[in-house]
């Protein structure tokens, strides 16, 4: 496997403004890294998962870098080589009990994927579990949202393991890896003082070209830009439908269930009912929410769900580049439970109409004005605000308040939670010899989203990780058992549309040929 040539170098490098929000935003109880679990076939040595992972390590220069603040935050962050960097610190090991059950084996897991990672070094681990049932082993990473979204982290995937059983032959760099030498604070505050005066010039030089050059692109950002602040005023007035798990602030605390559909039976889907895969994804999660909340007694009928769910704005010459290249599409859905296949006729209008107003691109547009915002005003201010949601989530936790049916609650607004669909690899990938058999998805929360879902796509499945506040949602196995359910009646209905299909074709030849 050659070096990536589109992956970063071991130079430093100043974080995106979309990047920097992800460590404004986080908090105790918000941590915001994300990962996958992967279910690999048999027991997994560790020494020499070591060294599988020692080889690559050059191929993945960000992974040897830890934060480096800017003094008063005069500009963001910077991620430079960590002269204590030592790959023992970032993988470890976990002995787990034998004959433990695989949902005593994903809470042990949660507890180690709760916990922030540690910002004096690089932000990220890998946590291996042995003694699975079934005969497994667990490689579970956290990766902070700061330094990929879910499609770069798919990409790292590629690079980390391998496409065949036998270990792929990784060329060596010449010399062995050297830090660089850390920049001084001086050094650090003069190159923010650069960077800004140099953003805002150049800012400001192209936006007069663009003017000159290309007036019909000025009016389409003034477009974009009328677009996006409807959106955002639709997204803060628009009533939804309150829930559990989305009012009141998150504690620390995590659940995960997992499931797993075969890709086939979604493209199936699609092509009897029309939308596409992820208006059936879409569905069969709204669809599960409404049953569930029903089933706890929650006021559903009249009622909407709004989803966030994240939308990859990658061009094609970014396809391998890491860091964040999102924007999100707001699509809405009853909350009461009705005809499966209603509800995804539905949301097929619904996204397209989204589509069509082109509110993905222009959230995207207004994002970049982010840029404009001093990050000494981002970070004070960020930071006020991700303590508050501490001292809450540790007021709600010790207090041990939620949210019940018929009691007292805020009107709700915004979203009822995220779903982000990341298009994964449809080969198996294997670990020194060893194949992955699953590969589930996990996603973070914060603030008062206390259930979210990560959808990945893995060798012909579709994989779905619920992550939930376990305060707010103890039973994320029963809302996995109603989105089961949901998709089941997709599937049922579908094939009764084949095989209705199948029983008029001999009379339609049978008519043909008359």
């Amino acid at each position: 496997m050659a070096e990536n040539s589109n992956f970063p170098s071991s130079s430093s490098y100043r974080l995106s403004t979309q990047d920097a929000t992800f460590i404004y935003g986080e908090s105790q109880s918000g941590p915001l890294h994300i990962g996958s679990i992967g279910l690999f076939e048999g027991r997994v040595d560790f020494s020499a998962l070591l060294g599988h992972f020692e080889e690559r390590m050059h191929l993945v220069p960000r992974y040897r870098q830890r934060l480096i603040e800017v003094p008063l935050n005069f500009s963001h962050a910077m991620m430079e080589d960590d002269p204590e960097f030592a790959l023992e610190n970032h993988v470890h090991l976990h002995e787990l009990p034998d004959a433990m059950s695989e949902g005593d084996a994903l809470a042990e897991m949660m507890r180690v994927y709760k916990k922030p990672l540690d910002r004096k070094h690089p932000l990220w681990e890998l946590h291996t579990f042995h003694n699975l049932e079934g005969n497994r082993t667990a490689l579970m990473w956290k990766v902070h949202h700061c330094l990929v979204d879910g499609v770069s982290g798919v990409e790292l995937l590629k690079v980390m393991y391998d496409f065949r059983a036998e270990p792929d032959d990784i060329p060596q760099p010449s010399e062995p890896w050297v830090a660089a030498k850390p920049s001084s604070m001086v050094r650090r505050f003069a190159d923010a003082m650069r960077d800004q005066i140099q953003g805002a010039v150049n800012s400001t030089i192209n936006a007069a070209v663009e003017a000159i050059e290309d007036p019909a692109s000025v009016a389409e950002r003034a477009r974009q830009m009328g677009e996006a602040s409807r959106v955002m005023t639709e997204l803060a007035t628009r009533r939804i439908v309150a829930t559990p798990w989305n009012s009141t602030p998150v504690t620390q605390d995590r659940v995960v269930a997992w499931t797993r559909q075969s890709f086939a039976d979604f493209r199936a889907i699609r092509s009897a009912f029309g939308g596409s895969v992820n208006d059936v994804v879409l569905a069969m999660l709204t669809e599960g929410a409404a049953r569930y909340l029903q089933h706890h007694g929650y006021a559903v009928e009249g009622q909407q769900l709004c989803i966030g769910c994240p939308v990859n704005v990658r061009h094609k010459s970014e396809k391998s580049s890491l860091g964040n290249r999102v924007s999100m599409m707001f699509p809405t859905a009853p909350a009461a439970p009705m005809d499966i296949i209603e509800r995804l006729k539905l949301i097929n209008e619904e996204t397209e109409r989204i589509k069509a107003a082109g509110s993905a691109q222009a959230l995207e547009a207004i994002m970049g004005l982010g840029d404009a915002i001093p990050p000494s005003m981002i970070g004070p201010a960020a930071r006020a605000a991700t303590t508050m949601l501490d001292v809450a989530g540790r007021m709600a936790k010790w207090t041990d308040w939620k949210p019940r049916p018929g009691g007292f609650g805020l009107p709700a607004f915004g979203i009822n939670f995220i779903a982000t669909n990341v298009p994964g690899v449809q080969v198996p990938q294997y670990i020194n010899g060893h194949v992955c058999l699953d590969m589930v998805p996990l996603v973070p929360l914060g603030a008062t989203m206390g259930y979210a879902v990560a959808i990945l796509s893995y060798y012909k499945s579709l994989y779905f990780g619920m992550m939930a506040d376990p305060r707010v949602m103890p039973d994320v196995a029963l809302m996995k058992a109603f989105v089961d359910d949901a998709f089941a009646e997709m599937k049922r209905r579908c094939a009764e549309k084949s095989a209705e299909k199948a029983d008029q074709e001999p009379e339609r030849k049978s008519a043909s040929g008359a």
